[in-house]
């Protein structure tokens, strides 16, 4: 599990060093390839949804509302594609930060049994990536350090925390319950190695009582 968590971790840091090293990277034209990958593969979304659809007993004319706003969505973007691109951009940025501290508190736990040590961890190394992403940036062309982003990284790495304080929150009892129930195993485990080796010590000193007993007994018989 710590290989595991080392290339989870190590994953994502490269992912985003690599990514913060491409001069004048955009999110809508990495999109557009992503796209028409898809339908080079025939993976369509737009028959995946009605398959969905097909399946699903609801009634799809009631979504009216929510296809309208899709469509001025689209229309949005298409007449403000810098806008766009801005918002996507920092989108990208909360993601992958929020995926680097959840990295980085699946590795702590490996090493620390307090949850609270991990989550600091989590923490301190969600928000030192932020910095060095950034000033990482500054020596590409195109691209410059901005405290905006690290405060944007930071959202991301707050979020992460927020779900991980959340997921222990609502394990909690099935925590304790794990860590009474290996306790007590334990207990009894090492309560019954002591009562075997005690048998044991026993039946070897019965053994070497009754050896001395019969050797005794026969120099006795010897002797009369």
């Amino acid at each position: 599990m710590k290989l595991k968590s080392w290339f989870i971790l190590l994953f994502f840091i490269g992912l985003v060093f690599y990514l913060s090293s491409i001069p004048g990277l955009q999110v809508l034209p990495l999109l557009k390839q992503l796209n028409s990958l898809l339908g080079s593969l025939d993976l369509s979304l737009v028959r995946f949804s009605e398959w969905l659809a097909s399946i699903i007993p609801l009634n799809f004319n009631e979504l009216g509302p929510f296809r309208t706003v899709s469509e001025d969505f689209l229309l949005y973007a298409n007449d403000n594609p810098a806008i766009i691109e801005f918002v996507l951009r920092k989108i990208a940025h909360v993601i992958m930060f929020f995926f680097i501290t959840i990295a980085f508190f699946l590795l702590a736990s490996q090493y620390t049994k307090k949850p609270r040590n991990a989550i600091i961890i989590a923490f301190l190394g969600g928000t030192t990536m932020s910095f060095l992403d950034e000033y990482r940036q500054s020596f590409v062309p195109t691209r410059v350090a901005s405290l905006m982003d690290v405060f944007i990284n930071f959202i991301g790495v707050s979020i992460a925390i927020m779900v991980i304080l959340f997921a222990l929150f609502i394990t909690k009892s099935a925590r304790i319950q794990e860590y009474y129930y290996k306790n007590f195993r334990n207990k009894n485990n090492l309560a019954q190695t002591e009562q075997k080796d005690q048998v044991t010590e026993d039946a070897i000193q019965n053994q070497d009582t009754q050896v001395f007993d019969t050797s005794f007994s026969e120099k006795v018989k010897k002797e009369d």
